[in-house]
């Protein structure tokens, strides 16, 4: 009886030495990483741009256009507008701080963006059309984070056209209206700009920026006699001529760009902690 029991005691503590190693041969080992992210070789940006117009290019006052300061040339007559960016950013070091970039962009700036205004009586509008490429360097300052943020400066080549339409009061007289083509016109600019990107993936982002573009700060010139009605964009000084005025104009604006990246070229390091 007693050998019985001893059996008995023997085979459970083998039972329950067997039932704990199996216990511990399946516990679950916890592995943590560490991922590392370098900066991406190769950016595309795709944006939408809005624009507001800023010094000669802004004419109008409570958003109302002013066809005397256009006509006298001292201002262009816009006001806001849209457009669109397409940029490329090449990485120049190992770090991905500096970037070169390429951009090609179009823009319109109208004097009302959403319709004509018709509560006032000088009825008269401008409506122009920037045609960009330019070349620049970027300055990333969180290349290989997530959440990044950038400053950069390009020299861009535009074409320049467009309309205006000049409302004539006549003193007592029905007022009259007449038209002018502004022809395509070359210009040499510059832009400044700042922005973020947040990565969603390896592949995708998103990009929030502001940038300041003035499209002519180079080559300006007023040709042409007060007869015409198509003539070159008039942005050099020249008081006797209609549309060039007394100073010298800058066709300046401010854009607000949002839209997506597209990247290549992130390698993805994992270092195991434990």
């Amino acid at each position: 009886m007693i050998t019985n029991c001893y059996k008995f005691f023997f085979c459970v503590l083998v039972f329950l030495f067997a039932l704990q190693s199996e216990v511990f041969s399946q516990k679950t080992v916890i592995k943590r990483y560490m991922i590392v992210r370098s900066a991406p070789k190769y950016t595309i940006q795709v944006n939408f741009d809005y624009n507001q117009s800023v010094l000669e290019l802004s004419g109008a006052y409570n958003d109302d256009y002013q066809s005397e300061s256009v006509y006298d040339g001292q201002s262009f007559g816009a006001d806001k507008g849209f457009g669109g960016t397409v940029m490329s950013k090449i990485g120049l070091n190992s770090k991905g701080s500096i970037r070169f970039t390429q951009s090609l962009t179009y823009n319109r700036i109208l004097s009302y963006t959403f319709g004509d205004k018709t509560t006032v009586a000088d009825n008269g509008k401008a409506n122009y059309n920037c045609y960009s490429g330019g070349l620049g360097l970027e300055y990333n300052f969180t290349p290989a984070h997530r959440f990044k943020m950038y400053l950069g400066g390009e020299i861009n080549a535009s074409m320049i056209n467009g309309y205006t339409k000049i409302w004539f009061d006549n003193g007592g007289e029905p007022s009259t209206n007449e038209e002018f083509n502004i022809k395509n016109t070359f210009r040499i600019g510059y832009a400044f700009q700042f922005g973020s990107e947040i990565l969603t993936s390896d592949r995708f982002g998103l990009n929030l920026a502001a940038r300041l573009f003035n499209a002519n700060g180079l080559m300006k010139k007023s040709e042409g006699t007060n007869t015409d009605t198509e003539f070159k964009l008039r942005d050099k000084a020249n008081p006797n001529l209609r549309f060039a005025g007394n100073n010298d104009k800058n066709f300046s604006f401010w854009s607000i760009m949002a839209g997506v990246n597209f990247y290549f070229g992130i390698i993805e390091k994992r270092y195991k902690l434990n």
